[in-house]
């Protein structure tokens, strides 16, 4: 409690106030027995000039008992000859000569003390309230604007005390129920425009099917070959529907965060081979030319690597001229992997939006490309800290550069 700086200023006045009413306490009760004390003095000197001035033989007598006290033989005797005429402890003290007033002077004290005492004492309990009631009041008011959407609230953490540990904490439940809320927005915005995607990428393939649907149900007298070209377009038409789903499927696994990318040493001829070997059969009649540092290596995830390197082949072997030349190379920092084709090449004013999703450069070697193959080659290098370049010159072909850093606790090479 004593972290607490509210806490300890009120302790703190408390602790002033009750020092200051015990000594104006002590001082007062001091200044009270000294009256007692002249009261009593006052009397005994009458007491002593009265039984003297006629009995000056008891003087001897009267002395020690004044100065020193009385015997408790005399005490007694006294008190038998006294109470006969009501003069005991029980008596009121409004009877006592030397407390006849006195005693109102002592409570009117007393209770001027006591005002004294509990009139700063609420007016410092009513000042700290104030304080404390304006700190939960501004806490109060800013989560009211935090529950109408104004994040752009912050309350002061600065010092120490429990009211600026929970400002502290309510800034980061306020930046975080912000982050949280951004996040849905993205995440509604994303599935919005990735159900837009898909039902315009679905719709031509669809259109197709149904058309060839049609003619093969209307049309009785189709011969064979007829049929089966219609059969082979619609068989056509279902893989690419197929391709487009699966592919759309990882893009959105991928930017939901659902993919959990492992984190090994792996040789880029490895990633590389089994990209190769999966596009074997769409690379019949490419000339493909491997060159470089075949020792080079990075930490990342190797099958989806893999699946990175296939979309960019498969586009250079669409694309290309029928030479592909990729190139390894390996530096203590980074590694590296370029992929050339002396295919079409890109026109300048393409280059900024090629690895933007469905975007399509006209093509007259591959017209039905839907373009969602470098999207997700780019996703998935960026998910694994590595970064992906372009550069392509109209008619001379096109170069990618895929770039990864190397991880710092990781530089052993395999």
């Amino acid at each position: 409690m004593l972290r607490n700086k509210e806490f300890r200023t009120i302790i703190i006045k408390l602790l002033i106030l009750q020092l200051l009413f015990a000594l104006v306490g002590f001082f007062t009760i001091n200044m009270a027995m000294d009256k007692v004390n002249a009261k009593i003095v006052q009397r005994d000197w009458a007491l002593v000039g009265n039984l003297i001035k006629d009995n000056s033989e008891l003087k001897e007598d009267i002395i020690p008992y004044i100065t020193k006290g009385a015997t408790k033989e005399d005490i007694k005797l006294g008190q038998q000859i006294l109470k006969d005429y009501g003069y005991d402890i029980e008596m009121d003290k409004e009877y006592q000569p030397i407390l006849k007033g006195l005693t109102p002077n002592i409570q009117v004290t007393l209770f001027i003390l006591i005002l004294l005492f509990i009139i700063p004492l609420g007016f410092i309990v009513m000042m700290e309230y104030k304080k404390i009631y304006s700190k939960v009041q501004g806490v109060s008011n800013a989560a009211e604007k935090v529950v109408e959407g104004d994040f752009s609230i912050y309350l002061d953490e600065e010092g120490e005390g429990d009211f600026n540990i929970l400002n502290h904490r309510f800034n980061q439940m306020a930046n975080r129920l912000e982050n949280s809320l951004n996040i849905l927005e993205q995440d509604k915005i994303f599935l919005k425009n990735m159900i837009s995607d898909i039902s315009h990428q679905l719709k031509t393939p669809l259109s197709s099917l149904i058309v060839l649907n049609d003619i093969l149900m209307g049309d009785n007298t189709m011969d064979v070959g007829t049929q089966t070209k219609f059969l082979e377009k619609t068989k056509e038409q279902l893989e690419r529907m197929e391709w487009l789903i699966i592919n759309l499927l990882k893009v959105a696994r991928i930017e939901a965060g659902a993919i959990d990318f492992k984190k090994e040493n792996i040789l880029l001829k490895d990633a590389l081979n089994i990209a190769l070997k999966a596009l074997a059969p769409q690379l019949e009649n490419q000339n493909i030319n491997i060159k470089g540092d075949l020792g080079s290596w990075f930490y990342g995830d190797i099958d989806w690597t893999a699946e990175a390197l296939i979309n960019i082949i498969k586009n250079a072997g669409e694309h290309g001229g029928g030479e592909i030349e990729i190139i390894l190379e390996d530096t203590p920092l980074f590694s590296s992997i370029v992929i050339k084709d002396n295919g079409e090449g890109i026109d300048k004013k393409h280059i900024p939006h090629i690895f933007e999703r469905f975007y399509k450069v006209s093509s007259e070697v591959k017209p039905e490309s839907i373009g969602i193959g470098l999207n997700l080659a780019k996703l998935i290098i960026e998910s694994q800290e590595g970064a992906i370049s372009v550069k392509s010159k109209k008619n001379y072909g096109t170069e990618f550069t895929i770039t990864f850093l190397k991880n710092k606790g990781n530089l052993t090479k395999l």
